[in-house]
């Protein structure tokens, strides 16, 4: 399972109280399931001072599609737990 924080909870900004307040884990131990919980990344530039993921064209303008940058690295992340 794949959890992507929502608006302000990228890693830098509130911790993990994401993964902590989600129950995620909980659902995922009763459930024999992993999660993997990616970060956004808060930056100057590209601009996304609240570290949110790219739904708007930060990281360019195939944001939106499979080969978009965010979008590999999660996949990558996914096929580096042997999913």
């Amino acid at each position: 399972m794949v959890a992507l924080h929502d608006y302000l909870s990228a890693q830098q900004l509130p911790g993990t109280s994401f993964a902590e307040k989600g129950n995620l884990d909980t659902y995922a131990d009763t459930n024999d399931l992993v999660v993997l919980y990616p970060q956004a990344v808060s930056s100057l530039w590209p601009v996304n001072p609240q570290g949110c993921w790219d739904w708007f064209g930060y990281t360019g303008s195939d944001y939106a599609v499979k080969s978009a940058p965010q979008m590999t690295a999660i996949v990558s992340m996914v096929h580096a737990l042997g999913a």
